[in-house]
């Protein structure tokens, strides 16, 4: 396996692992909003109480703050299990197809594109740094799918030349 190749499912490894955190703090942070877990269970995001918070301009009913949340773990669920499917397609040192890293990549960003049209729905950006952090995560993995589909070696023979002064 190249260098190339390492850092190329690193990014798979990345993504996959921190959607698996991020799912697992969720899905804790709701069993304990529903009392499954004591308040003193400490393994929670908190995004639950931001997801009420949040949805309070408009009085959304508790049912209805807890099938949004679903949603999200639900999408959290299927990047995570797409990346980590992607991760585990590099069998025998063989890039997969690259269809495979893409629509882990498209779960993800999407998401992070809802999040970042809800902020502006829920006039959600007068909370500090909440749409920064979903503008920040969505620019992280533009630039980890750039990186994953670049061609980062050189090949041997090829001259690489610097660019030239625009005159």
């Amino acid at each position: 396996m190249t260098a190339e190749d390492l850092i190329k499912r690193g990014i798979l490894f990345f993504w996959a692992a921190y959607f698996t955190i991020v799912l697992a703090s969720n899905v804790t942070d709701g069993l304990r909003a529903m009392a499954v877990l004591p308040e003193t269970f400490r393994f929670v995001s908190g995004n639950y109480a931001l997801v009420d918070r949040v949805t309070r301009i408009y009085s959304v009913p508790a049912a209805g703050v807890a099938l949004l949340y679903v949603g999200v773990l639900v999408w959290e669920a299927a990047a995570a299990s797409l990346f980590w499917r992607a991760f585990a397609a590099w069998r025998g040192g063989a890039a997969p197809d690259s269809r495979i890293a893409n629509a882990a990549f498209a779960a993800g960003l999407g998401l992070w594109a809802a999040f970042i049209l809800v902020d502006e729905l829920f006039i959600a950006y007068e909370i500090a740094g909440l749409e920064a952090t979903h503008v920040a995560l969505l620019s992280a993995q533009l630039l980890s799918l750039l990186a994953y589909n670049a061609k980062l070696s050189r090949r041997a023979g090829v001259a690489v030349r610097a660019p030239q002064p625009l005159e």
